[in-house]
């Protein structure tokens, strides 16, 4: 081994031991798979910027795919509740993609996004859905949000007689 390699190695052996970042690679070259984490916009922000910024978090952060899943879900959930709607679940599909899908509500959810985070906070959500964890929970949150949803309902129907107890408790006494 080398001198020159024995010695950054024993350094960041060092830095790490003694809690300190390694020194940044030669020609400040980010590390493979590195992302970088804005601490300042590189542009001023405007409107169409930050707006910009607020429908790239809605790609990145897998919000189609989100909605998509829980409108199927939602259907789904409807039509074991009410089986009379089952004939009319692809018109119910239609209205849905027309008025409630990521194309109709996109620039809705966007206006939502830039009133409450600054073009350089969404630009920082976006850099954690590129890395390993963030698109970790873009394939996952949906699922987690589907056993979570089946979750409540078996939870409702498992105490469905204390509903019915409480509620008749709850009617009303008629006088004479």
């Amino acid at each position: 081994m080398s001198r020159a390699l024995s010695l950054v190695l024993i350094t960041g052996f060092l830095a790490a031991a003694c809690g300190h970042a390694a020194p940044p690679p030669p020609n400040n070259q980010l590390a493979p798979g590195t992302i970088v984490w804005p601490s300042s916009l590189d542009h001023a922000s405007t409107p169409a910027t930050h707006r910009e910024a607020a429908i790239r978090l809605l790609v990145e952060s897998g919000t189609e795919a989100a909605m998509v899943a829980m409108q199927e879900i939602m259907l789904k959930q409807q039509i074991e509740l009410h089986p009379i709607i089952k004939p009319y679940q692809d018109v119910l599909r239609k209205f849905l993609e027309k008025y409630a899908s990521f194309a109709a509500l996109q620039d809705d959810l966007a206006k939502l996004y830039i009133e409450r985070f600054s073009e350089l906070q969404l630009r920082q959500i976006i850099a954690f859905y590129q890395t390993p964890t963030g698109r970790l929970a873009v394939h996952e949150l949906p699922k987690v949000i589907e056993l979570a949803a089946v979750l409540g309902k078996t939870r409702v129907e498992q105490h469905m007689n204390e509903l019915k107890q409480m509620m008749m408790q709850a009617v009303p006494k008629s006088t004479p």
